[in-house]
Order: C-alpha cells, then sequence, then structure tokens
C-alpha cells in the first residue's frame, strides 16, 4: 500500500512538472518578440555588399561607389561596432523603438516585411527572417500606408487600439471588431449581462463617432455627438442605464 501511494505521489509530481515546464514555455513564447537566432541574410529589403574588409554590409539605401547612402546599414559579420552594428541586433533596437510607437498592449511586438510592404504588431516571438510571427496562430494586427485603410480594416492596429481602449462593465462582459458593411469602418461591439442576468449589446462611442463620420460625411462631429448623446446602443448610455442606474429610462432612445 505504501509502495503504490508513493508511486501515485511519483507520477502526480511529474505531471505537475511537465504541466508547468510547456506552461512556461508558452508563456516564454507569447512575451518575448526576440529568440536566439542570427541573420544570415541582409534584412527584407535591404540591399548587401562587400566592403573592404570582405564583410557583408546590409543596406537600407542605395549603394554608390561600394558605399552604403543610408544611415540604416548594418553587417552580417561578427558583433559590429557602433557606427556598424551587428544587422540582427540593429534591427531588434529598430523594432523595439517602433513597438513603444506603434504597438499595444495587447499585441506589442513590431515587425516588418519590406519585401511585401507589410508591417504590424503581433504577441509572440519572430521568425527567422526577422519579417513576421514565427507561428501562423500568433495574433497580429496591420499598419496600413494610408489613412482610409486603416480606418477601414478591421485587422488594422489603429482598430485595435480602438478595441484594447474599450471598457467592459456589467458581468460576463466581452468585446470584439465587427465589421457590418465593407463601405463603413468596423465598430466595437460590448456584449455584457446586467444585475439580473439579461443580456445586452453596445457599441463605444468612438468606434460609432468614426462610422457615422464615413456615413453621414456632411454631418459635422458636434452634430453625430449629439445624435449619440442619448442612444441606449452607445456604451457609456447603456452602463448608465442597466448597470449604474444613473440615466433614467425618459432620457434614453433606443
Amino acid at each position: 500500500m505504501l509502495e503504490l501511494t508513493v508511486l501515485l505521489i511519483s507520477i502526480t509530481v511529474l505531471l505537475l512538472f511537465i504541466y508547468f515546464k510547456n506552461n512556461t514555455i508558452i508563456q516564454n513564447e507569447i512575451k518575448e518578440p526576440f529568440e536566439n537566432f542570427y541573420l544570415s541574410a541582409c534584412p527584407s529589403g535591404y540591399k548587401s555588399f562587400y566592403n573592404n574588409n570582405g564583410d557583408t554590409v546590409c543596406c537600407d539605401g542605395e549603394i554608390i561607389a561600394n558605399k552604403c547612402i543610408s544611415d540604416n546599414q548594418c553587417t552580417l559579420n561578427g558583433k559590429g561596432t557602433a557606427d556598424m552594428p551587428n544587422c540582427t541586433e540593429f534591427i531588434k533596437r529598430l523594432y523595439s523603438q517602433k513597438a513603444k510607437e506603434y504597438c499595444m498592449p495587447s499585441l506589442p511586438n513590431y515587425f516588418e516585411d519590406k519585401s511585401k510592404k507589410i508591417k504590424g504588431c503581433m504577441v509572440g516571438p519572430l521568425n527567422d527572417t526577422m519579417t513576421g510571427p514565427k507561428q501562423p496562430y500568433q495574433a497580429k494586427c496591420v499598419i496600413y500606408d494610408t489613412f482610409e485603410k486603416n480606418t477601414m480594416s478591421k485587422d488594422s492596429c489603429a482598430n485595435q487600439k480602438l478595441l484594447d481602449s474599450a471598457k467592459c462593465f456589467g458581468n460576463n462582459c466581452s468585446k470584439q471588431l465587427v465589421k457590418y458593411d465593407e463601405r463603413l469602418p468596423p465598430l466595437v461591439i460590448i456584449q455584457f449581462t446586467d444585475n439580473i442576468a439579461m443580456p445586452h449589446t453596445a457599441y463605444t462611442k468612438q468606434s460609432l463617432l468614426e462610422y457615422f463620420t464615413i456615413m453621414w460625411n456632411r454631418a459635422s462631429k458636434e452634430e453625430i455627438l449629439n445624435f449619440l448623446s442619448n442612444k441606449l446602443f452607445v456604451d457609456e448610455v447603456a452602463k448608465g442605464f442597466y448597470i449604474d442606474k444613473t440615466i433614467e429610462q425618459k432620457d434614453i432612445q433606443l
């Protein structure tokens, strides 16, 4: 009996060890954009040439008389110097800077593929060429080159920021981006239940403002905000009516 108990305890400990080890690996993969790899070719979109020492130099610009006419240059060979950094370290620093500028907490890591003219933000590690997510299941958003695409595209990082900034309320709350019409921007929808477990749906005021700005292209911002001020499908109105009880039924419109 004692031997069986010891055996069961040993199996339990082993299973727990495997679970926490795998869980740690998954968490690290989600949080860490850079893994231990070394670029074997120039970064995407960079041109290459050999300098006088025979080292491969990567240049993000024109090459004239065997010199890079750009401040963005790096070497594939060795550790690099202050004037000529190693390409892997150079791209890491560049991506870290751009992540602070363009990315958001839910998708914190920047990526860029100049050959495909794609850039955006993602969860988890980069692939071996540092041009995108390592695995296809990693969540990502796209930074488009025009205001219109950033506004209209459901997968844009601009709209992901709208989603991130939306505040849940009530019970069993969830939020997501929905797109009802290809000619109009996506909306941030918030679904929740009130204190008696009745389900409700609302949309964020900011996403509705962008939605109606496109739909009613002649209406001013003030006119649209005035229209939204007492509509029950607006998040802050729904919260005040269903959850906080600070708005009475006579003060709302469906």
